[in-house]
């Protein structure tokens, strides 16, 4: 039986058109591998296509138009995909919405879900039982209708839609807090350019394997790990991110049973692996030709920790390498070369934050800042460097690192000021902080992230990384923001963290151990330490710290105690 309505081709280049294309030249080829619990499912273009023809007939059920928008809100696993690509076919435009966690609170939960959902207006959300009798529970302001799997039409046969290049693919939400989340609009053009032009950088070929814990509602996870693979035809291998939260090294033993080539994951990630790894433990990853380090500032420090760890086991220093992404840009704006490590430069710390200026210096300076390079510019895509007016400064001055190119997203959905205030005249402005040399982009903050103290600049997660290995505190959960004091008439140091520790005096050593290490590495000396239990800080949907809503929490007046 034909897995298609109708045949046309069309001269427009689509995401649907080129998954068609699949289907029809290697029709039982394998896509995707999901792997939850002990179960794990193999998906070919067939079984993908025969899996959306229900959900793209349960749009058409609900009388929707092309473009309307419809949400996703299901666990990670086949459904989810199935319900995403199902929507694209209907000519809907999809977004994949972060499921709650278990220690969520519900009423939380949909308040910024509901926020988004009415901002958007969703005509359909595909979710699961127990979300839909939630919703119903927690209204939303406008009619949305839910549907789950038990709820699908029988279908057999996937729609064509009648969708051009430049229409919105679909909608990926920033990593925000709940209502501070942005639906980037991704057209398919844009989609397809990063595609192309991303696997040509990393010279991808159909003997590669993607190997992913990374959620599907976060950038990185949906395009490097889901459709660069499916439009590329190389098989991915992903892992539930809750199931890899629980237990890391299954990333391991999946690379060493798969022979994975690629994988994708935040900084943070390669520190935990480091972290969690005991010393009888033993992998072969030599299969792996490429780690990329990308979606947060990626450390030189990480990088040289993990290839020494897992030297022995076969990673090479040549395999470690360095992604600058982000949602607004469908994904990668640059990337390192493959097969070539990437380049750190040692610069002065003092020019750095006082004149703006990459002074490279040596290791004996006496005090130096480490900074990888994260690659050239993918093809077509053009990065300036730019100052608060909008001049291009020149190399080695650090400015707001701005893009251009055919990747650029739409803007934000049904949010026009948002949009207009870093979508200008072409170039998308990142609030990144960072310089160029010789080509390479180097990273060094956020214009959000710069906190004045004494008079002088510092980049909030540099001093929240000097406390990484502090005894005491859960890793990674840590933040530092500042605030004003009237009685001093300038800005104060805040440090918040978590730890498990409960007994007086462990948490006082803890405080001490924190006021140390940031004198030792900064010169700074907190007017303030505070220490929760774990899961008191508020973190993105990306798994980040919240620095602007976790301050927020601190400064509200309804604040729950602390430990100290």
């Amino acid at each position: 039986m034909s897995l298609l309505s109708f045949w046309k081709k069309y001269e427009r280049d689509t995401v649907s058109q080129r998954i068609l294309e699949r289907l029809e030249q290697t029709p039982d080829r394998l896509y995707a591998r999901v792997h939850i619990g002990d179960a794990t499912h193999s998906i070919s273009y067939r079984r993908l296509a025969e899996g959306a023809a229900p959900y793209a007939a349960a749009c058409a059920q609900a009388n929707l138009a092309p473009g309307d928008r419809v949400v996703v809100l299901k666990e990670q696993g086949p459904d989810l995909l199935y319900a995403f690509f199902g929507a694209m076919f209907a000519g809907a435009v999809p977004t994949i919405l972060a499921p709650p966690s278990p220690r969520q609170d519900p009423a939380h939960f949909w308040r910024g879900h509901r926020e988004v959902m009415e901002r958007i207006r969703a005509q359909l959300l595909f979710t699961t039982p127990k979300l839909k009798t939630e919703l119903n529970s927690f209204p939303t302001g406008h009619d949305i209708a839910a549907v789950t799997e038990e709820d699908l039409p029988t279908a057999s046969k996937l729609p064509i839609p009648d969708t051009s290049s430049q229409d919105v693919a679909f909608l990926q939400h920033s990593s925000g807090t709940t209502g501070t989340k942005k639906g980037v609009m991704i057209s398919h053009a844009a989609l397809l350019h990063q595609v192309d032009a991303y696997a040509r950088r990393l010279g991808l070929s159909e003997d590669d394997h993607i190997i992913s814990w990374l959620p599907l509602y976060h950038d990185m996870g949906l395009i490097a790990c889901c459709l660069l693979p499916l439009l590329t035809g190389v098989p991915v291998t992903m892992i539930s991110p809750f199931e890899w939260t629980m237990r890391p090294t299954q990333l391991f033993d999946l690379i060493e049973r798969t022979k994975a080539t690629l994988v994708w994951q935040p900084n943070f990630a390669f520190q935990h692996l480091i972290n969690c790894v005991r010393p009888d433990d033993d992998w072969d990853l030599s299969s792996v030709r490429a780690f990329v380090d990308c979606s947060e500032r990626c450390r030189p420090e990480t990088l040289d920790q993990f290839a020494s760890k897992f030297g022995p086991m076969g990673v090479r220093k040549s395999a470690l390498h360095t992604c600058y992404a982000m949602a607004e840009t469908v994904f990668a704006v640059t990337q390192s070369e493959p097969g070539t490590a990437p380049r750190t430069e040692t610069i002065d710390t003092q020019a750095l934050i006082d004149e703006g200026v990459a002074r490279p210096t040596l290791d004996t300076h006496a005090t130096t800042s480490s900074v990888l390079s994260c690659g050239k510019p993918i093809e077509q895509i053009t990065v300036l460097i730019m100052d608060e007016e909008g001049n291009r400064l020149p190399d080695r001055r650090i400015g707001e690192i701005c893009v251009s190119g055919p990747c650029l997203a739409r803007g934000y959905d049904r949010q026009p000021e948002k949009s207009s205030r870093v979508f200008r005249e072409g170039w998308y402005h990142t609030r990144d902080l960072g310089y160029l040399s010789n080509g390479e982009l180097f990273v060094t903050g956020r214009i959000d992230d710069l906190l004045i103290l004494n008079g002088r600049n510092h980049y909030a997660h540099d001093l929240e990384f000097s406390l990484r290995d502090t005894s005491g505190i859960v890793p990674g959960r840590v933040i530092a923001f500042s605030e004003y004091r009237e009685d001093l008439g300038s800005d104060v140091l805040i440090v918040l963290a978590e730890t498990r520790e409960t007994d007086t005096a462990a948490l006082k050593t803890i405080k001490k151990n924190i006021r140390d290490r940031m004198l030792d590495e900064t010169g700074l000396v907190p007017s303030s330490i505070h220490l929760f239990a774990p899961m008191w800080l508020i973190k993105s949907t990306s798994g980040k710290i919240s620095r602007e809503a976790t301050a927020n929490k601190y400064n509200s007046p309804a604040l729950e105690e602390g430990l100290t």
